[in-house]
């Protein structure tokens, strides 16, 4: 792991770096988001500062999920018509070669990875709740179909979106395994994740 400093094109701040995949940045000081390209930084959108709900959780904290270390890199908000969820990106166990969300909707915490997609995958429009979709070698009962929008972003992440973005999305269960799956149509990108259940207990911050 290389740190890289660099200057928010907003307000000036210094942001560090850790991660070699990430392609936006949330400035923690203004609110903007910067698009990192090869050409430089880009501010995009408008400044959106993420209102603190007293999570556990916080760009820059490091601790355990159960016997595995952890360090939060950013973090993602979406709004959808039941109000909100929050997308932790964390290094886990050092692993800086595999991206890992924790994602917390009042109070539940699901740890998921993200799994490369091979082969088709359905679009959202065909797909349906109640309905058994086979994605590479699972058959995944898909529970909720929703469509949620962007809020904003803080800290480093492997993506460019901008707050009010759409970013449709369906959650199911694996069969056989009783893994919840997440799969999210975002710009840009179709992404699959599978997770396990961890308990608020579970998470012990050190910093």
């Amino acid at each position: 792991m290389e740190e890289k400093t660099i200057n928010c094109p907003s307000c000036g701040a210094q942001l560090k770096l850790k991660y070699r995949f990430s392609k936006m940045v949330g400035c923690p000081y203004c609110g903007q988001n910067i698009y990192l390209t090869n050409d430089g930084l880009t501010p995009v959108g408008d400044k959106v500062v993420l209102a603190d709900y007293g999570s556990v959780l916080g760009v820059g904290k490091t601790g355990k999920i159960k016997d595995q270390t952890f360090e939060v890199l950013g973090r993602m908000r979406f709004d959808y018509e039941d109000g909100f969820w929050d997308e932790w990106l964390l290094v886990l166990n050092g692993n800086w070669d595999k991206e890992y969300w924790l994602q917390e909707d009042e109070g539940d915490y699901v740890l998921f990875s993200k799994e490369n997609i091979k082969g088709e995958i359905p679009a959202f429009s065909e797909s349906a709740v109640g309905v058994v979709v086979s994605i590479n070698t699972r058959q995944i009962f898909i529970a909720e179909k929703n469509t949620a929008k962007v809020n904003g972003g803080e800290g480093e992440l492997p993506f460019q979106v901008q707050p009010g973005e759409q970013a449709d999305f369906i959650d199911g269960i694996s069969y056989g395994e009783g893994l919840p799956v997440s799969i999210e149509y975002m710009p840009g990108e179709t992404a699959l994740n599978i997770g396990k259940v961890i308990e608020l207990s579970d998470i012990k911050i050190s910093n």
